[in-house]
């Protein structure tokens, strides 16, 4: 092929961020509590370390462009630029690229850490894992419990102590 490369950016969250929704809108604040611990990039942030990692890539955003995938067609790499760490919300890019890439092309990723890596098979398995655990916030119920009956054997060692 040519030794073209493909830049995909796409973003699942609002330009401009979230804001702090009001108490009495519980699904508004889980949102934005998924948002908030993803802490992902700007449009630009991510431009700039494109720009520095692969700087002959051609930008394509996916959510305002209509014709990016004919695009990742004709790429020999393609790098899909997560904001986040782990790409929430990117799976069906993900899919959609895996379905349309050349057989030869590669497909790289580079994250709002300025990670990159390969993906593969067992990489997609191991994001879809991270990214369940981040939307379910399981790791974080299941410790409630546990901070529920630790705290105040805690607080009574330390009343006992002398130490509050």
């Amino acid at each position: 092929m040519t030794g073209r490369t493909v830049a995909v950016f796409y973003s699942p969250w609002p330009a401009e961020g979230l804001k702090r929704p009001p108490r009495t809108r519980p699904l508004a604040q889980y949102r934005y509590a998924v948002w908030y611990k993803a802490n992902p990039r700007s449009t630009g942030y991510m431009r700039a370390v494109q720009q520095e990692r692969f700087p002959a890539a051609e930008w394509v955003e996916a959510g305002a462009e209509s014709n990016w995938l004919g695009r990742v067609a004709q790429a020999d790499t393609v790098v899909l630029l997560y904001p986040d760490a782990i790409g929430l919300g990117f799976g069906a890019i993900e899919r959609r690229v895996l379905s349309r890439k050349a057989k030869s092309a590669t497909v790289e990723i580079l994250n709002g850490r300025r990670r990159r890596f390969k993906l593969t098979a067992a990489t997609r398995w191991r994001l879809r894992l991270r990214r369940l655990l981040e939307w379910t916030m399981l790791p974080e119920m299941a410790f409630i419990p546990v901070f529920i009956v630790v705290t105040p054997v805690l607080w009574t060692i330390d009343v006992v102590r002398g130490r509050t």
